[in-house]
């Protein structure tokens, strides 16, 4: 008991170092079969759903077409991300349009802070398009 007391007091420091590393602005591209896209997402905190739920704005120029996107998520103590379209989707689904997914791991690569992951848009329940996404934290102008 008393071990297993030290790695839960050694842990919350880390999960909450994520919390802070992950909120901010990230830009990357997303590779899919129609090409490679610019794909910005900006990540809060959501207070107001509890400590480990996020919120985002999801920005991308597919084909000269700009497409925003607002999602909600969590943010996993195994450093994990998974965020969803805010809409109801068979409510989007039923009027035409499609909803958004996305799923990251928060790593470092080369010493860089990196969220990679994926992006699906489904059509429907069972029909969706891919990307690859490779995002990298952007630096505050400030």
């Amino acid at each position: 008991m008393h071990r297993f007391l030290h790695l839960i007091l050694w842990l919350l420091p880390l999960t909450a170092f994520a919390q802070d590393q992950i909120f901010g602005s990230w830009q990357g591209k997303m590779s899919s079969l129609q090409g490679k896209y610019i794909f910005n997402l900006d990540i809060l905190p959501n207070f107001k759903e509890g400590n480990s739920t996020i919120k985002g704005t999801a920005i991308h120029d597919r084909n000269g077409a700009k497409e925003v996107i607002e999602l909600i998520g969590i943010l996993y103590s195994d450093q994990s991300i998974y965020l969803s379209d805010v809409a109801n989707p068979d409510k989007k689904i039923e009027v035409g349009e499609t909803f958004s997914k996305l799923q990251f791991l928060l790593k470092y690569e080369s010493g860089i802070l990196v969220l990679d992951g994926h992006w699906q848009e489904y059509e429907d329940l069972h029909r969706y398009r891919k990307g690859r996404l490779v995002l990298r934290k952007r630096k505050s102008k400030a």
